[in-house]
């Protein structure tokens, strides 16, 4: 639009040649998409379209001379442009050699009448078009530090909201562990009791069945100990770490005692490389946990497999088990099915997902294979992925 305006003005007020007047045409109003690019190339572009026009074009009687308002309308508009976009010195450099490109008018005062305007007209043609000009850097300089301003202000409001996003679920999470632990507590408080006393209140058990107690009046007391360490650092929004070393990949192997004295045999195989702390090594333990807690309850008197391995730097742990000797897996229980969950919950808040599916060797109501995969950052633990 400018250039279709700028071109037959040139042409027919000022008296330029049409080469000429399409030239200074394509150099003012080309330097406008080109300081998108090209900032100190479209400053010189527009000052090669002034010089040309000042050099041969003639001022008319009262029109504005030496800069015409297509020229002043691309000056303002490449300055706006480059407030907007670069630092506000390349826009005060601009401006400047503008200005200083205007006054090339005092070489020609001697060269005829052609070229020979009122003194006061050529010095309110300056004054205007800086004072406007500078106006129009101003105003572009502003807008670029509004935009800024909203910027940061969006950001720190984006930052604000996560960290409220955050607190609130801390504070949810710890109040669902208090609750959890002040509920499950006193039944398992009740179970360690009677486990324990139960020798003393009966004492026509066999060693057998003493022992059996014994296993249940410790598995209570290691329960309610860990909901006790879990609540402590739920509790501490700013915890370090844990109070205690927590059990990794090496620490599998003791679940097995446990899990076959329930009747389901367990063959574990762990790769010696795997690391035996960390994040990843927690998050495999709890699942192989889990896993083989699964089949216990829905898959009696079958075989499990624990198999943890190291392939392209991550944990792959698989856990699978033989469908029971009956053939029919147990039925969960009401409300349950919160072991899956659980575990891809946990998956899921380190970053990464887990996989469970049936496999031709046992009942597919079992869920009998779970996969999971951990990346290793550099240290051995920090973020994890599973699939």
């Amino acid at each position: 639009m400018l250039f279709c305006v700028s071109v037959p003005l040139s042409a027919t007020i000022y008296r330029l040649p049409v080469l000429a007047a399409f030239g200074v045409g394509i150099l003012q109003c080309g330097s406008l998409p080109l300081s998108i690019i090209a900032p100190r190339w479209a400053t010189a572009s527009w000052i090669a379209g002034t010089s040309a026009f000042i050099a041969f074009g003639t001022a008319a009687p009262g029109a504005p001379w030496p800069l015409a308002v297509p020229g002043l309308l691309g000056l303002c508009a490449l300055l706006i442009l480059l407030g907007l976009r670069q630092p506000i010195v390349v826009g005060i450099a601009a401006w400047a050699l503008a200005a200083v490109a205007s006054l090339q008018v005092l070489l020609y005062a001697g060269f005829g009448a052609a070229k020979i305007a009122t003194v006061d007209g050529i010095v309110a043609n300056l004054v205007t078009s800086t004072a406007v000009s500078a106006v129009a850097l101003l105003l572009a300089y502003l807008l670029a530090q509004r935009e800024d301003m909203r910027g940061e202000l969006v950001a720190e409001r984006q930052q604000s909201a996560a960290e409220q996003q955050r607190r609130v679920l801390v504070e949810e999470r710890t109040r669902i562990a208090r609750e959890l632990h002040d509920v499950v507590a006193h039944s398992m408080s009740v179970i360690q009791v009677q486990a324990s006393s139960a020798p003393y209140r009966l004492p026509q058990l066999d060693d057998a069945t003493r022992g059996e107690f014994a296993e249940i009046a410790a598995s209570a007391r290691s329960a309610m100990h860990e909901m006790r360490r879990l609540l402590g650092v739920l509790r501490s929004e700013d915890a370090a770490g844990e109070a205690m070393p927590q059990p990794g990949l090496p620490q599998i192997v003791d679940l097995v005692p446990a899990v076959e004295r329930a009747g389901v045999t367990v063959t574990v195989d762990i790769a010696p490389e795997l690391p035996g702390e960390g994040i990843a090594s927690t998050a495999a333990y709890r699942i192989a946990q889990e896993s083989l807690s699964n089949v216990v309850r829905h898959a009696p008197d079958s075989h499990a497999r624990v198999l943890a391995e190291l392939v392209n730097n991550a944990i792959v742990l698989c856990v699978e088990n033989d469908a029971p000797p009956g053939g029919t897996p147990s039925a969960p229980a009401a409300g349950g099915g919160h072991g899956l969950v659980g575990m891809r919950e946990r998956c899921s808040m380190l970053g990464g997902t887990m996989h469970a599916a049936p496999t031709p060797r046992a009942d597919s109501a079992c869920w009998p294979r779970c996969r999971s995969r951990h990346p290793l950052p550099p240290r051995g633990f920090g973020r994890v992925a599973f699939s």
